[in-house]
This record gives C-alpha cells, structure tokens and sequence, in this order.
C-alpha cells in the first residue's frame, strides 16, 4: 500500500503543484487535487502524526501514481497538487465551511482550530489559487489551440463510510454536463465492473475544481472516483492505467465531445 507521496511527487517548496506533459498533445487534461499527503515543515504536520497522515483525510491513496501513468499513456497534460487537502482544500469553493477542515472524518486537526485571516489568506495564496490558476492556464492553453479538452479529475474513496461497504469500484461525478461521465460509466460498465452515477459521492454538492475548469469554459468534464482498494499497489494502478488509458482514448474520439456546450 501507498504510505506517502513522498516518491511520486517531487516537492519544490516554491510551488504548490506539478505540471506532467505540459505540451501534451491528447484532447485531455487530468487534474489531481489531493494527489499528496505533504505538509510544509513549518506548519508541523498540523498537529499530526503520520499514522493520521497516510489516511484518506490527507490525500487520495493511489491518485498520484495513477495520474501520472496515465498522463504518460496518454499524451496528456496533468497538473497534481503538492500539499495536502488538510492544508487547505482544493476542491472547495473559497467560503466553503470545509475549505480548511478543522475535524476530518472524526479526526480533530489541531492546527487548523483558530486560524487567523492573514493565515488563512497565507494558505490561500501559496496553495489554493496558485494550483489553479495554473489548472487554468492548462484548460485555456488547450482551448485556445482549437481543441475541446476532456477535464478529467481524479479521485479515490474508501471502502467503507460510517460503517457500510461501497459496493462500487469506480465512480464517476457530475453536475450539469452529462456527457463525459456517462461516456466513463458505458465503457466501464461493459468491462463489468460496478460503476456509481454520482456514487458514492454527488457531482452536485463537491464539484468545485470541475465546475471551474469544465463546466465555466464549456468543455466535457468528469470527476473520476476509484475505490481505494482497486489502486493501492502498484499493480491496481498498473490495471486502472490500462482500463483508463484505453476507455479515454475511445471516448475523445467521440465527435459529440469535441464540442462546446454551455448549460
């Protein structure tokens, strides 16, 4: 299992996110918002030790590896943000009450308690609109060379929640713009496997990062949810690469997706 991102993601103090593939050349932009489990020595691990760390309250277990085999796969560009969701969390919106948690699925985070504006900006600037505004630059960048990019956000849940199995091994998420999560859901579904529609999450509640680079520019857009389990060895996400690398690249061939649609 994955204890750290420490590996996979190389932490440059000076910025809070990796750009994979920039001039990629795929009709797809991977965007990975709670890719690592790090937090800046200064903030002294929010007041946490490791074993808290390495749960899925800090990062998405497998999603680092996973988006940057497929960037690699599949010829396209990828950003992964370098700092942990319990710093502050991307995929919130900027006044959402969860922005910086202060509780985590039960789990206090003492540093997180009472946080002043200008600390609360501090991370804001360093962290949060650094990585996307750079996601941004991504998606325009795409547009702008006549091409309609698949936004594709990359997500892992736990196998469990408040005591119940989820049954489903890959979810995809959406708000208003079908298309791409109902493409992911056919092609999955036909493999065989249990796929949720707006399950075990709504892409009508946390959707923040896909409404922003999706949903605002028009372009098909999908929050990509696999189940913890499917990719927590290298082999799982040697398998997710496959399945997903082969799915995308059918999928971006569809002449109904390389359309701007605005809803």
């Amino acid at each position: 299992m994955f204890k750290n991102s420490h590996t996979p993601i190389d932490h440059d103090p000076n910025h809070a996110y990796e750009i994979l593939n920039p001039a990629g050349a795929a009709n797809i932009i991977l965007i990975c918002e709670h890719a690592s489990n790090y937090i800046p020595p200064e903030y002294h691990n929010l007041g946490l030790d490791m074993a808290c760390l390495n749960k899925h309250i800090a990062w998405d277990i497998g999603m680092a590896q996973l988006t940057r085999q497929l960037s690699a796969r599949l010829n396209a560009p990828a950003i992964m943000a370098k700092f942990s969701r319990l710093l502050i969390d991307p995929n919130r919106e900027e006044d959402h009450k969860t922005l910086i948690p202060k509780v985590s699925d039960g789990i206090i985070i003492p540093e997180n308690q009472t946080l002043s504006h200008k600390e609360i900006k501090g991370r804001k600037d360093r962290f949060y609109h650094a990585f996307h505004d750079r996601a941004e630059i991504l998606v325009r960048d795409k547009i702008q060379s006549g091409q309609v990019p698949l936004i594709c956000g990359m997500h892992s849940f736990t196998p469990r929640m408040n005591g119940h199995d989820r049954p489903w091994q890959a979810g995809m998420l959406w708000n208003k713009d079908p298309r791409l999560a109902m493409a992911l859901i056919n092609h999955l579904t036909a493999r065989g496997y249990n796929v949720g529609d707006n399950q075990p999450y709504s892409g009508r509640d946390l959707f923040f990062t896909m409404n922003r680079h999706g949903h605002d520019h028009g372009a098909p857009h999908v929050t990509i949810e696999i189940r913890q389990d499917e990719v927590d060895s290298p082999e799982g996400v040697d398998l997710w690469a496959d399945i997903l690398a082969d799915d995308l690249r059918k999928i971006a061939r569809d002449a109904h997706l390389r359309t701007i649609k605005k809803y």
